[in-house]
């Protein structure tokens, strides 16, 4: 008897083992004898162990379950008594659904019957038993079942059982996951994006400085010039006019010389110009005071002409006191009849 019952408890760990969804059902029953000979009615409880199948399978579950008498029971017309063992496997079948909480289910299958004290021709032996019953789910994880089998005896016995139990369910079936496939993604197309061309400021004379800040946008190529794009000129230190004998006129060859001149005192409008008008030794001494004046007048008002203006322009007629070579010759006369300029920043 032991090893029937060790030998069940086993087979309920395989299925607890296993890989899919399972439900464990304790339960309590009746037997109604009355086809079985000399033994009474009887009181059982037992467990079953319930393993769910795959979709392909004819049975959605199959079970194993064990019930046994809770005492001893009377044979009939005798004071002898035994107790029974019933071990049974069968498969269930979801045959109706009420609503989603009441299900229909039919069962068959085999088992054995152990009898611990065999009177009156009753023995140990096989059946066969099928059945139906009612499930009704309280939640997730509790559901109630009623069912009733007919045992049907290969010796020629017949049983009715009766059973109430609450199933438990353990574990989820295995799954397998499907790794959707991916989608791929839609690329639109871009627009290229046509920037505007790049136009580089204009530099009319190439100076390095653009047109758009160059405040001498004529300067000769090769000429050093400024950020405001004027040449970049030396300080004049003599502006170095020579006049003719008892002359104060300018003469045009001496133009390019007060065009350098002018432009440096244009660009450096602090600065101050001093003329200093001299004559040779031809004459008299007042009268070449009054000439060299005259000759250092002539240069200024020549420089004003130009655009410098007068306040910055001292003229200063020294006559024939600063010669600086002596009057002995004809050319050293006309080296002495200068008008001289210096800047004084």
């Amino acid at each position: 008897m032991k090893k029937i019952i060790l030998s069940t408890l086993v087979a309920s760990s395989l299925l607890i083992a296993s890989e899919y969804k399972y439900e464990v059902t304790p339960m309590a029953g009746y037997v109604d004898t009355k086809e079985h000979v000399d033994i009474d009615n009887q009181k059982v409880a037992g467990v079953s162990v319930a393993k769910n199948m795959d979709a392909d399978c004819k049975f959605d579950q199959l079970e194993i379950g064990l019930l046994q008498t809770l005492g001893d029971e009377d044979y009939e017309n005798s004071t002898a008594t035994t107790y029974l063992t019933r071990i049974f496997a069968d498969g269930v079948k979801d045959l109706y659904s009420f609503s989603d909480k009441l299900k229909l289910y039919g069962l068959v299958g085999l088992g054995y019957e152990y009898i611990e004290n065999r009177y009156f021709r009753n023995e140990s032996g096989t059946f066969a038993n099928y059945g139906v019953g009612l499930k009704y789910a309280i939640n997730d994880t509790l559901s109630l079942k009623f069912d009733v089998r007919h045992l049907l005896k290969f010796d020629g016995d017949r049983d009715v059982i009766y059973t109430f139990g609450v199933a438990i369910p353990f574990g989820k079936k295995a799954v397998k996951e499907i790794t959707p496939k991916p989608v791929p993604k839609k690329v639109e197309k871009v627009k290229p994006v046509t920037l505007p061309a790049v136009v580089a400021p204009k530099d009319g004379d190439n100076d390095g400085v653009i047109d758009k800040l160059d405040q001498c946008p004529t300067t000769k190529v090769g000429v050093k010039v400024d950020k405001k794009g004027c040449a970049i000129l030396n300080k004049p230190e003599s502006l170095g006019v020579l006049f003719d004998t008892n002359s104060a006129t300018i003469k045009s060859i001496d133009q390019e010389k007060f065009d350098k001149y002018v432009s440096y005192l244009k660009r450096v409008p602090t600065a101050i110009v001093i003329i200093e008008g001299h004559t040779d030794s031809i004459g008299s001494e007042k009268y070449n005071l009054i000439l060299s004046q005259k000759r250092a007048n002539s240069v200024k008002e020549k420089l004003i002409s130009m655009g410098v203006d007068s306040n910055r322009i001292k003229a200063i007629g020294y006559g024939e006191t600063q010669p600086v070579v002596p009057n002995d010759t004809a050319e050293h006369r006309q080296i002495n009849r200068r008008v001289t300029a210096r800047i004084k920043n």
